[in-house]
């Protein structure tokens, strides 16, 4: 592989090609005879405002309960999420989902129960077969390397995937062994 064709036929060539497609990238791979054992997850996410409230030091809240609390300057909090595996490209925003994201956030912000709701938004996640991203490069198709599959894990652990296939990409090598990350793994 020496790069890719966009949409409009304009050839970009390229050594090397990193796919980070998220969970759109099946469909990529698909003409290329590469399946890829993404699936997408969906989450919803709210954003409230605190008007008033200065929230710019707010801490960020990571429970282990799979939810977050995240504060702006703008006296904004964005609470998420929810990891609805199997829900395909839905993005409709549920009556349940809403719910679980509140109930989980005033379960350890109870202040943020004066808050207006101003925004939701769905995301969806890539989700691999297990819980190992899919990193490294496609087998058998020279010049592609894969990034996916890092699910809800995507904004903390994106930052290191990253400067591992850039260390693959630039000197053939990484600090770590990839092979327990294999992208095309089912």
């Amino acid at each position: 592989m020496r790069g890719v064709t966009l949409e409009n036929g304009m050839a970009l060539e390229a050594d090397e090609t990193v796919l980070a497609a998220g969970a759109w990238a099946p469909p990529l791979l698909a003409p290329l005879g590469l399946e890829l054992a993404v699936q997408p997850q969906r989450g919803q996410i709210l954003h409230l405002r605190l008007p008033g409230v200065d929230t710019r030091h707010w801490p960020v809240l990571l429970p282990m309960s799979s939810h977050y609390l995240l504060a702006f300057d703008d006296s904004r909090v964005v609470v998420g999420a929810t990891r609805e595996t199997g829900s395909g490209f839905d993005h409709r925003f549920t009556a349940a989902g809403i719910r679980q994201v509140l109930d989980n956030a005033l379960g350890v912000a109870p202040g943020l129960a004066d808050a207006t709701l101003h925004e939701m938004r769905i995301g969806f996640r890539p989700m691999g077969p297990d819980i190992r991203p899919l990193l490294g490069r496609a087998a058998g198709l020279e010049g592609l390397v894969i990034a996916n599959g890092l699910g809800a894990g995507g904004l903390t652990m994106g930052p290191y995937a990253g400067a591992l296939l850039a260390q693959l990409v630039l000197t053939g090598r990484t600090e770590i062994p990839l092979e327990p990350y294999d992208p095309l793994r089912r």
